[in-house]
Order: structure tokens, then sequence, then C-alpha cells
């Protein structure tokens, strides 16, 4: 039952997450005929060995404890370049950002988003409540972040691919 439940767990992230990204182009698709950017989006489950030599097999299944990779892939497929593109990365429900192993193949920013928070660059913050009901300002760790997402600070040139990499582990 745990495999079953793990798997149908991931075909559902990666559903929600490609419905999430194809909804944000919905528009675009409406008055062009084609999207000028083509987009794609693997998870990977990442082993680590007795000697820290990783390992990667796509993600069929996870359990708690699990480290999965997401690797998007966006190309340019227009033949002007495109500005002003923000790449967003899920982080499904039952995970947690793992800051380690992130990377982006072109000169972006990278933001986060903390519940109650507006998106920030690192380091980031929220806001802690103490016990006598005041506010108190604190670092957020890597998993207090609920989304990610990089902003390209140029333009993505035409057939060019940008490729993003973050990781996150399924909670115990």
């Amino acid at each position: 039952m745990r495999n079953w439940t793990a798997r149908n767990w991931i075909a559902s992230c990666l559903a929600a997450a490609w419905v999430a990204f194809a909804s944000s182009f919905a528009a675009a698709q409406e008055q062009k005929p084609a999207s000028p950017l083509a987009a794609s989006l693997s998870v990977q489950s990442v082993a680590v060995d007795e000697g820290g030599k990783e390992s990667f097999s796509p993600a069929k299944s996870a359990a708690p404890g699990d480290l999965l990779q997401y690797t998007g892939r966006y190309g340019n497929m227009s033949k002007e370049p495109l500005s002003g593109l923000v790449i967003n990365g899920p982080i499904p429900a039952n995970t947690f950002f793992v800051d380690a192993g992130r990377a982006v193949s072109h000169k972006a920013a990278f933001e986060v988003l903390i519940e109650g928070e507006p998106w920030q660059v690192l380091p980031a913050y929220k806001t802690d409540i103490l016990e006598d009901g005041t506010k108190s300002r604190v670092e957020a760790q890597a998993s207090d972040y609920r989304q990610i997402r990089w902003r390209l600070s140029e333009a993505l040139a035409p057939g060019a691919t940008l490729v993003t990499t973050y990781r996150v582990r399924v909670e115990q």
C-alpha cells in the first residue's frame, strides 16, 4: 500500500506541476497559435552511497526521507528573445525544499515564498509570534519555503534552453 500511495503521490505532484505550468501560458496560447516557450519538468530519486557519490534514477515512487531532484528545461522556440521570464518550481505537499543541488543555467534571481510573507531573495525572513504575543523577524530556513522561482535577469535568446535544478525531501 505504501508504494502505491507514494507512486500516486509522485504522479499527482508531476501532474499538478504540469497543470500549473501549462495554465500560466494559456492566455498567450489563445492569442498565438503556439507558445514560444517549450517546457518540461522531470523528477529523479537521488541516492547517496557511503562515499558520498550521488546516483540518479527516474522517480517512480517515493517514501518518507527520500531525496528528489527536479529538473526543468525551458526552450525559446521563437525567433525573438523572451524577456521577463519567471520560472516557478513546485514544492509538493509533504515535502520540503533542500537548498543543496539548486542551480540555474542563466543569470537569474532566486526567490522564495514563505507563508504569510511576500516573495523574497535570500536571505529570506519570516515573522514568528512569541509566547507573549509579540512578533519577531527571524531568518527563514529552507524548510520554510512553500514555493520557489527564478526571475531571469536577461532575455532568453532564440533557440536557447534554460535549465533549473532543485531538490526536495519527502517528509518523515
